[in-house]
């Protein structure tokens, strides 16, 4: 395995995003338009998600993603459709909301449904 890579769990992995087009065991190709400092996080083709360790939130993400990972898909959506009614969220809140997002599209991708 390439030492610029650290393996959270096997869905989950950290990287520096500028390394990204060095590192051969990564199937994802950034977007030309988005620099790779200002991604925090990326769905690979096969549905790995990456976190970038330069992100300023990167320790924030490494700790809470393994455990939204770990739920179940109808718990996704549930606590995805409950985080959506409620009104005047926390900066907190925003950002768990996007990252249960995120894990529900990278089941998709692993699924090949997207």
């Amino acid at each position: 395995m390439n030492q610029n890579i650290e393996v959270i769990n096997p869905k989950l992995w950290a990287v520096r995003f500028n390394l990204i087009p060095f590192i051969k065991e990564i199937d994802y190709k950034p977007d030309a338009a988005t620099p790779a400092y200002e991604e925090p996080a990326r769905i690979t083709n096969d549905g790995k998600l990456l976190l970038n360790k330069d992100c300023p939130i990167y320790q924030l993400m490494k700790d809470m993603f393994p455990k939204i990972m770990k739920k179940k898909d109808e718990q996704l959506q549930k606590e995805l459709k409950n985080s959506q009614i409620k009104m005047n969220k926390t900066d907190m809140e925003i950002l768990y909301a996007s990252m249960l997002q995120v894990e529900i599209e990278r089941r998709a991708k692993e699924r090949g449904e997207s």
